[in-house]
């Protein structure tokens, strides 16, 4: 009797801060996940990085993994990358990186991102206003540490086009990742090389823009996966030889796309790990200035962010409420008493979510008001950012009609019922729907959005078409509705809760 196996055609693959992960796609739509923790993880002159030599033995893990679910990869297809947002590759001349690549966290540009915003006349105006993380920032300061790299540098590129380019041979700048890092002419989206050039000079020559390749559109095909001499790709090449390598995507707008953001009138709040808050707005859009902006194809993806979110409430339930399920705080939420919940305040930053952690105002709650309290805080902290991302955009623009949630504490019945009030309040034109997809990939986002990217240029659709047909949305039904006129109180006459 022959063995049932699954024919991937388009693969996802990420790479995060923790792991490294594949979502798999079949042409009958049978799908899977599978992963390996992040390796590589270093120091270098104080800030995070990692070994991007790690790659290749990390995809073939996750593989193998694969293969033993039962899946081959013999026929090619396509395949596209989520990567750690400006995650940077110095590349020597054997095409391998001289360092290893400064990650999101690396913060050690603050001198030169003051001096690209503050002294190179228009560069901000051009690219985008600078943060130190950023390549343009980040990119000098590594060579201000070490000189002697500006010799041995062939080219610089986002860690997802150098493992493009190790794959295929072909390099380029992935427009998704490169127009958030102070490369791009933020309108056209090409090298901005009259800026770089000027910020060169007064850089000293740290800066050039002859070491970045073109840059390249985010659903367009970097080319096929060639075999390679070199001993640590030789067997992964052989494995996917063929296979269409479509431009990485940075993990935002990886994972917007995977929450379901399609269209200008569509806020997707993300209750996850960190909570999020997304817009699609025209590159035309008048903002603020308030909110981070990247490439989302042929707009521009807003971004605000609850750095604690899901990790909030599980350091409270690592302090408070430990072996109690999710779905026994759930319950215990639903049977507070509302009018004795108390607001309590986000942890600091540095906080982890298996530290021991305590507010003291929830001391002399119930249980269920504690846990009510934490959730109920959570949502309205998620609100806050719903309310400044409304207010983005300047002059007339699209009215937000859909708010799409999700993320795993979406789940908890008063979270929804305090978001949903809350969004009401906020946004009276628009519903709201749940992300329920089901399967192996529901909480994959930033995998799905991946391939979702692989999937549009194997189909020759476009990434909306794509979402909304792999998307698996439900408006929201009322929960806890014999409390929506506390709640609605809740957020508008007490000044601890209120939402102006």
């Amino acid at each position: 009797m022959a063995t049932k196996y699954h024919q991937a055609a388009c693969l996802g693959w990420v790479f995060s801060t923790t792991e490294c992960g594949i979502a798999a796609l079949s042409a009958t739509g049978k799908e899977a996940y599978a992963s390996v923790e992040m390796q590589g993880q270093a120091t270098w002159h104080e800030w995070p990085t990692h070994y991007l030599q790690h790659v290749p033995e990390m995809i073939e893990a996750v593989l193998r993994k694969l293969q033993q679910q039962g899946w081959r990869f013999d026929q090619p297809g396509f395949l596209s990358q989520s990567w750690r947002q400006h995650d940077l590759a110095l590349v020597g001349m054997d095409d391998d990186p001289l360092i290893p690549a400064p990650s999101w966290q690396c913060n050690g540009g603050q001198h030169e991102a003051r001096v690209l915003n503050r002294d190179v006349s228009n560069y901000a105006k051009t690219v985008g206003r600078i943060e130190p993380r950023f390549v343009a920032a980040k990119l000098p300061w590594v060579l201000a540490q070490m000189p002697g790299l500006k010799k041995e540098l062939q080219r610089v590129v986002l860690s997802g086009d150098w493992v493009a380019g190790k794959l295929t041979g072909k390099w380029h700048l992935s427009a998704s990742d490169a127009l958030c890092n102070g490369l791009l002419c933020q309108s056209t989206r090409q090298l901005a090389t009259t800026a770089l050039r000027q910020a060169n000079r007064k850089l000293g020559g740290r800066l050039n823009p002859k070491w970045f390749p073109d840059p390249i559109a985010s659903h367009a095909v970097v080319g096929r996966v060639r075999a390679s001499r070199q001993a640590t790709w030789t067997s992964l090449t052989q494995k996917l030889k063929g296979w269409h390598v479509v431009a990485a995507l940075g993990d935002n707008q990886a994972t917007a796309a995977g929450c379901g953001a399609t269209d200008l009138q569509t806020l997707v709040v993300s209750l996850g790990t960190s909570g999020t808050i997304n817009r699609i707005v025209p590159t035309s859009a008048r903002l603020r200035g308030k909110a981070a902006a990247f490439e989302y194809w042929d707009h521009r993806l807003l971004l605000m962010m609850l750095g604690h979110c899901a990790s909030w409430y599980n350091l409270f339930c690592n302090n408070y409420a430990a072996g109690l399920s999710h779905k026994t705080l759930n319950n215990l939420a639903k049977t507070a008493d509302l009018s004795k919940i108390r607001r309590v305040a986000c942890p600091p930053d540095q906080v982890q979510a298996h530290d021991p952690f305590a507010w003291p105002v929830l001391d002399r709650l119930a249980q269920p008001e504690q846990v009510a309290s934490v959730q109920a805080s959570i949502a309205r902290e998620m609100l806050l950012r719903v309310q400044a991302m409304h207010r983005e955009v300047k002059g007339p623009g699209a009215d937000l009609k859909r708010v799409i949630l999700t993320g795993g504490l979406s789940q908890a019945p008063l979270v929804r019922a305090v978001l949903s009030c809350g969004v009401q309040q906020l946004l009276p034109q628009a519903t709201l729907w749940l992300n329920q997809r089901p399967g192996p990939l529901a909480v994959k986002t930033d995998a799905l959005g991946a391939l979702y990217n692989a999937l549009a240029a194997a189909t020759k659709s476009t990434v909306p078409e794509v979402i909304e047909e792999q998307s698996k949305l439900k408006k929201c039904r009322p929960t806890m509705a014999d409390q929506t006129n506390q709640i609605n109180a809740l957020l508008t006459s007490d000044k601890t809760w209120s939402l102006d």
